[in-house]
């Protein structure tokens, strides 16, 4: 599924709503996470609200490039290396979607509507796509 102009522009529009509820979003990412994946808790630390913050600061970078392939690209390249280093494989970024799409319900609530959600989801399998080709996932 690609990505196209509305939904980038549909995520970019939520961005504001999300970055000011970073730090409960992003401790609840985690709890959503290993609710959907407990087998993964072993690869991150034990410091999740650090952990969080990088995630949702990254996930909005990542979200303000999604036109510019270049930009989009080289911050993928950095992101794919650092998680392979890690023991992330490609299977799970699939439970990281899932627990990324409930914690964006949670934290914008009504304002998540199903359109909403459809450009989320595309922009994250966007993204997830790029780092299992640039990182060798397995």
């Amino acid at each position: 599924m690609a990505i196209d102009e509305g939904q980038i522009r549909l995520v970019r529009d939520s961005l504001p709503l999300v970055r000011e509820r970073l730090e409960p979003a992003s401790l609840q990412f985690y709890e959503n996470l290993f609710a959907v994946a407990p087998e993964l808790r072993p690869l991150f630390r034990s410091d999740l609200a650090s952990q969080g913050m990088r995630f949702m600061s990254t996930l909005a970078t990542i979200a303000d490039l999604l036109d510019t392939p270049a930009e989009l690209e080289s911050e993928v390249e950095d992101l794919a290396h650092e998680h392979a280093g890690v023991g992330v494989r490609a299977a799970h970024f699939a439970p990281m979607g899932v627990a990324l799409t409930v914690t964006l319900a949670e934290t914008l609530g009504p304002v998540f509507t199903p359109e909403l959600q459809a450009a989320w989801h595309a922009a994250y399998e966007h993204f997830a796509r790029r780092m299992i080709a640039r990182g060798g996932f397995v």
